[in-house]
């Protein structure tokens, strides 16, 4: 399965101030296989950013709960 994941920070409906801004998430694949890039984008779609992976991986062969991820980015 193609990676699939989720945003759990900002909240929906949050106001944003501008400035840095933290969006934290958790991403899960299928069948096993380890999660090794989550890309962000903060524009639709235009551009992307390579968020960090956070927190303990799995260990080869043996990824089959999800990763935490985590961008800094600015916001106008």
């Amino acid at each position: 399965l193609p990676v699939q994941s989720a945003i759990t920070q900002p909240r929906p409906g949050m106001a944003v101030p501008p400035g840095e801004l933290t969006v934290k998430g958790y991403a899960w694949s299928g069948g096993g296989r380890e999660v090794v890039r989550v890309d962000v984008s903060l524009d639709g779609g235009r551009t992307w950013r390579v968020a960090q992976l956070t927190g303990k991986r799995s260990p080869p062969g043996r990824a089959w709960a999800w990763a935490l991820w985590e961008l800094q980015a600015p916001v106008a």
